[in-house]
């Protein structure tokens, strides 16, 4: 007679391999479609839509500003930016890693933005970027660190 525990025991392990596991590959390709979906969301200017992409203690480290260390900060950040009449961006995800563990990764890639400047004209301005990405308990990839700089 099989004691009750083990019973429960083989069908939680029979329930957990019916689950389909991923390859390193098509995490990456999960990072990159995401990616490539959050700039289309950040052209569009949906903040809401937008902070989607976002861990729930993300921090953003943008070039000469103190860190980004909070949801909140990071949107209001980001809504500045959208409220501008000019910002435009286009990026690119250049690499991805996903780490051994399936539960970090990083990329790195680079943007151009236009934006209104301090004189009230229109500016371009590229920069490169790496974020670290983690994946959430239902398998999506969101952004935990972003960092950039001004090339």
């Amino acid at each position: 007679m099989h004691h009750p525990f083990f019973i429960i025991a083989l069908l939680a392990v029979g329930a957990c391999g019916n689950q389909p596991q991923l390859t390193l590959e098509q995490h990456r390709i999960a990072i990159k479609e995401g990616y490539d979906a959050w700039v289309k969301t950040t052209s569009q200017k949906d903040i809401d839509k937008w902070s989607e992409f976002l861990a729930a203690d993300a921090v953003f480290l943008p070039p000469e500003s103190q860190p980004l260390q909070s949801i909140t900060e990071i949107r209001n950040y980001y809504l500045e930016l959208f409220q501008d009449p000019n910002f435009e961006i286009a990026c690119e995800q250049v690499y991805v890693q996903v780490s051994e563990s399936e539960d970090l990764a990083w990329s790195r890639g680079y943007c151009e933005a236009k934006l209104t400047g301090a004189d009230e004209k229109v500016e371009t301005v590229s920069s490169k970027w790496v974020k670290v990405w983690e994946r959430q308990p239902d398998s999506t990839w969101k952004c935990r660190l972003n960092t950039w700089n001004a090339n």
